[in-house]
């Protein structure tokens, strides 16, 4: 069964229909898309052009299917605007051992043309539910610290940098910080 919630919005006089549900398969080239679209635009100047240059397609979504077949209760979210995915997410148990009682989100993001419209706070709404269903007490991320529009959105919706810090290599050394929010 596909977990499915329709909402429509009303923006500027028009109302798109807006679904967010269980990703299946044939979603998952269009997951790919989101993302290295996303990337390109929001990591401009934080991870090396070469890098953004280089990402394909074909890759993410291959290694996007492996993501699925390797983490137990790796779960992956479509948001559709009038049947068209525009952003996507993941969730699944978190990885971290001090946070057994956390779900996470290992990827969310947007198309940058569905930026600004609500809809991430739609879809981190749908996490969150999904994340209580599933018995968590609270929801965590790791996002790029100079990433400050990510962390920024995260911190309005109750998920706080709690201190904990990672360095993640994309050509150069990067650091992340984690965001955890109770439910």
């Amino acid at each position: 069964m596909i977990d499915t919630k329709m909402l429509t919005k009303e923006r500027g006089g028009m109302q798109p229909t807006i679904e967010i549900r269980l990703a299946t398969d044939e979603d998952i080239p269009a997951i790919a898309h989101i993302i290295n679209e996303a990337w390109k635009t929001a990591y401009a100047g934080i991870i090396p052009q070469s890098y953004l240059d280089a990402m394909q397609e074909e890759r993410k979504t291959d290694r996007l299917r492996e993501g699925l077949a390797r983490v137990l209760h790796m779960r992956y979210f479509v948001l559709c605007e009038n049947g068209v995915p525009v952003g996507a997410a993941s969730l699944h148990r978190a990885r971290n051992e001090d946070l057994p009682d956390a779900a996470e989100f290992s990827f969310f993001y947007f198309l940058p043309t569905a930026w600004r419209k609500g809809y991430g706070t739609m879809l981190l709404n749908h996490l969150k539910e999904e994340t209580a269903k599933a018995g968590f007490l609270r929801l965590c991320c790791w996002v790029l610290e100079e990433n400050h529009r990510a962390v920024s959105f995260y911190e309005s919706q109750g998920l706080l940098r709690d201190g904990t810090r990672q360095t993640e290599t994309i050509e150069v050394p990067l650091e992340e910080v984690r965001c955890v929010g109770k439910l």
